[in-house]
């Protein structure tokens, strides 16, 4: 199984999981291909399974299809490389190319990741950052689950950080998740459109 983050080289045949491979290269072996991976943030969160069909070229001129069952971990970065050992074209030497994937993370609609911690910015409307009223606010996470996270007491400045720890990305260590990142909420105020003559008023008698 691969374990690795960022670089391990896991290696392994279509249809079952990669094994971890260190294969040290020479001028004797095979050409590798490499080809990008694109995962979602929250599969990266939660592991997958992509199933891929990739074709290789045979020395007798035809074309093989196959199937590789690519095993993505929880806590994989982008740069995680997936070997399967001689998936690739057949070489004129009877050997075949390694087939190397590379993990690409794609871009997410509500958080970027920074490491092991993953950044939400949530919208505070202009009033409730003012006034420090206690509330809180729903932030959806990857797995699913809806997290209530407290509103700073005082006045909320644009960009201010709250950390909630433990709630990004899963840390693997030995090949299993031990620990997780942190998930950081930055606060988006949100200023008005416009100003009617009263609240403009209002806002000079208690500024």
């Amino acid at each position: 199984m691969p374990g690795g983050m960022g670089g391990g080289m896991p290696g392994g045949m279509g249809g079952g999981m990669p094994r971890q491979s260190q294969r040290q290269s020479s001028s004797s072996a095979p050409a590798e291909i490499t080809r990008p991976l694109r995962v979602s943030l929250k599969e990266l969160y939660e592991g997958t399974v992509k199933h891929l069909k990739v074709g290789r070229r045979l020395l007798n001129g035809t074309t093989e299809d196959k199937v590789l069952d690519i095993h993505i971990h929880p806590g994989w970065k982008s740069g995680t490389k997936i070997r399967f050992a001689r998936a690739g074209n057949e070489q004129p030497s009877g050997e075949s190319q390694d087939l190397v994937f590379v993990v690409e993370e794609k871009p997410d609609d509500t958080f970027s990741r920074e490491g092991n911690d993953l950044i939400c910015k949530v919208p505070i409307p202009l009033l409730e950052a003012l006034t420090g009223s206690p509330s809180k606010k729903v932030v959806g996470l990857l797995d699913g689950r809806k997290l209530q996270v407290p509103v700073p007491s005082g006045i909320v400045k644009p960009g201010q950080e709250t950390t909630i720890p433990g709630e990004g990305m899963p840390i693997r260590k030995d090949g299993a998740v031990k620990s997780k990142g942190d998930l950081i909420v930055k606060w988006n105020v949100v200023f008005p459109e416009r100003l009617t003559s009263a609240q403009k008023e209002g806002l000079k008698k208690v500024l």
